[in-house]
């Protein structure tokens, strides 16, 4: 994971030094480009936003667009099919997999801020976003097969409502813009990208049904009967799960803003797509058995967006996008009880995922 991210950064370097060294011979054009003489003037300088932003003229291929400064950005999101989950195997014969599994949905309301620096050659975002609705839609599910002589056999499940408490995500990037190497036509641009993003999940299960199926004791023979099946509320809160996600991403960015609707409209069709090495470390807490699990995992992600923006004016944007991040990890859990004198590891089919797919809403200012 250290020898991709230093590998990128060492591109981020030379993409950025090589305006000044490749092109050193060629005709200079109207339209400042990042070298190292100008990178403080890149940094705090300003770029008027009274010239246009995007090259209409095919003469102009292969020229970078005039960038926007500084730009803040508000959005809303929404979370639809979506959820954190983990599942853990038995260690011990007969070693199904798997024996408990844990489902916790994410279908919620969000709050998103977001400012990035944009210049010819390169920009850098910082994005934040917090939950805003505690209430989440699914119901948590937990899942176990505690039956040896039927490993494939569920025998205890349980729905229960769902809260969101306390969670956030912060998201970081810097791309390096590289149309007019690529000669791309006017208005298409290609930014290769190195990102790190973290989430914190606080999901609390409450007020739920548990379904039981027999007792599996091996000296219990009452309620191994074909059939008996035993229904308990679970009153309050039951579980809380805490899970953080480390992600370090590259991957690239796609943008192609020459469509107009009349004197002061552009319209922005954008896309990226980035893949890395993630890690999590969950906590969860059976808060009705004095029971703790920690789990610490790692793996990859991938992430996907596609989205449409108006421009009006060429400092207000308004838009709409879609995303997808797909986690998957592995790893090992560590269960603590001191009530029942349990402390044990487990590294046999320990899996967390996540699935997330949402909707937003944006607006942002150009300055």
């Amino acid at each position: 994971m250290r020898r991709s991210c230093g590998l990128f950064l060492a591109l981020i370097f030379i993409l950025s030094a090589s305006p000044a060294m490749l092109w050193a011979g060629e005709k200079e054009t109207d339209i400042k480009t990042t070298t190292w003489k100008d990178i403080f003037s890149d940094v705090v300088g300003h770029y008027p936003l009274n010239i246009d932003q995007t090259n209409t003229s095919p003469a102009e291929r292969g020229k970078l667009n005039i960038p926007k400064n500084w730009v803040f950005d508000f959005g809303v999101r929404r979370f639809i099919m979506s959820h954190t989950s983990f599942e853990i195997g038995n260690n011990a014969p007969p070693f199904q997999v798997p024996l408990s599994r844990l489902q916790f949905p994410l279908d919620t309301w969000w709050l998103e801020f977001e400012l990035r620096r944009t210049c010819p050659r390169w920009s850098a975002g910082f994005r934040a976003g917090t939950s805003v609705a505690s209430n989440i839609d699914r119901r948590f599910k937990d899942s176990d097969w505690l039956n040896p002589a039927s490993p494939d056999m569920l025998t205890t499940y349980s729905e229960s409502a769902m809260r969101l408490e306390n969670s956030s995500i912060f998201r970081g990037d810097v791309d390096v813009n590289v149309s007019d190497w690529l000669r791309l036509p006017p208005g298409l641009e290609i930014r290769p990208l190195f990102a790190f993003e973290f989430q914190r999940f606080n999901l609390m299960a409450h007020d739920g049904v548990q379904w039981e199926v027999g007792s599996y004791n091996p000296g219990d023979t009452a309620r191994s009967l074909d059939g008996y099946i035993s229904a308990q509320a679970l009153a309050g809160n039951s579980i809380h799960f805490r899970q953080d996600y480390y992600m370090y991403q590259i991957g690239l960015r796609a943008a192609y803003d020459g469509i107009k609707i009349g004197k002061y409209i552009d319209i922005k069709v954008t896309g990226e797509a980035d893949w890395g090495p993630v890690l999590g470390y969950d906590k969860d807490d059976h808060l009705l058995r004095g029971l703790f699990g920690y789990i610490n995992s790692s793996g990859n992600s991938f992430y996907f967006s596609t989205g449409l923006d108006m421009v009006f004016a060429k400092t207000i944007t308004a838009g709409i996008s879609m995303d997808y991040l797909n986690i998957r990890t592995f790893g090992s859990m560590h269960d603590v009880s001191r009530s029942q004198n349990i402390d044990q590891w487990n590294d046999y089919g320990v899996k967390a995922w996540s699935d997330q797919t949402s909707l937003k809403a944006h607006v942002s200012y150009a300055f």
